[in-house]
């Protein structure tokens, strides 16, 4: 059994081939130097803290590898304060420890932290700086999440587990590769609507869509709303499942405009 760390790195800096990746794995990799690890990078919107939260809690949760897998998150964008910022200050860093012993290093920003907050034993601040760099995530972050992964907890201060908004309801939270938009809309909620059509609203934009079984329970081309392959289990045992609305062998996202996390998801029956 290998003792290696898995560290995944969930940012919005833009595709996987910015810059930014690069710079900030090979920070990271020093300052772990020494340390047998792999790191893998993940891109999510930018600014998008629902769709940073999604795939935190998606990977996370679910993670079978326990106290070896580390996540290192920054979507910043500073949307706690509007004002002008004193030395490109900004949202704090934070730690988090899961029931099932994934360890997450992340910035406290929207909804970056609400999807991991149930599953969390503790959310507690971790003392570094919150100013000094417009890139925080490559010049501040990652001394102190090494620190973190080396065993070295002496950084960690109050806990801010009541800082973290709870889970979003009836929002959109992630679109795939495949436009396929994860909502979360409990699924049970469309039982009564199987088979019928339903008019979808998202973003403004209004289109038909049929309340199927599963995401190919409709004909190439059409749309449908259904429960998708995404979701976990929480330590209490609660299960939180995602509805998805796609458009078979399309786009859904392109369809309603590519709508960020976050917008509410509106549905209605289509009257007789």
């Amino acid at each position: 059994m290998t003792d290696k760390n898995i560290i995944y790195v969930i940012a919005d800096y833009g595709d996987l081939h910015d810059l930014a990746f690069a710079e900030v794995t090979q920070k990271i990799y020093a300052e772990l130097d020494g340390m047998d690890c792999h790191l893998q990078n993940f891109a999510v919107p930018a600014f998008d803290t629902y769709a940073t939260g999604f795939a935190l809690a998606q990977t996370a949760i679910n993670s079978k590898l326990g106290a070896r897998h580390k996540f290192f998150v920054n979507t910043a964008p500073r949307k706690d304060d509007l004002t002008p910022r004193v030395k490109n200050s900004g949202e704090g860093f934070v730690y988090a420890r899961l029931k099932n012993g994934v360890e997450i290093c992340a910035v406290n920003s929207g909804h970056s932290l609400a999807f991991i907050k149930e599953a969390a034993e503790e959310i507690r601040e971790i003392k570094c700086e919150k100013h000094g760099s417009q890139f925080r995530s490559r010049d501040i972050f990652p001394p102190a999440f090494a620190r973190i992964v080396k065993g070295d907890y002496s950084i960690l201060g109050d806990d801010v587990m009541d800082q973290v908004p709870d889970f979003p309801e009836n929002v959109l939270c992630y679109t795939d590769g495949y436009g396929n938009m994860k909502c979360s809309i409990d699924p049970a909620k469309l039982d009564n609507f199987k088979n019928k059509h339903l008019i979808l609203d998202i973003n403004g934009r209004q289109q038909i869509a049929r309340a199927a079984d599963g995401i190919f329970g409709v004909a190439d081309g059409e749309y449908c709303i259904s429960q998708g392959s995404s979701g976990w289990t929480l330590p209490s045992g609660k299960q939180v499942k995602f509805t998805e609305v796609v458009k078979r062998g399309g786009n859904a996202a392109k369809t309603f405009g590519k709508p960020p996390g976050g917008l509410p998801i509106h549905w209605r029956e289509i009257p007789n």
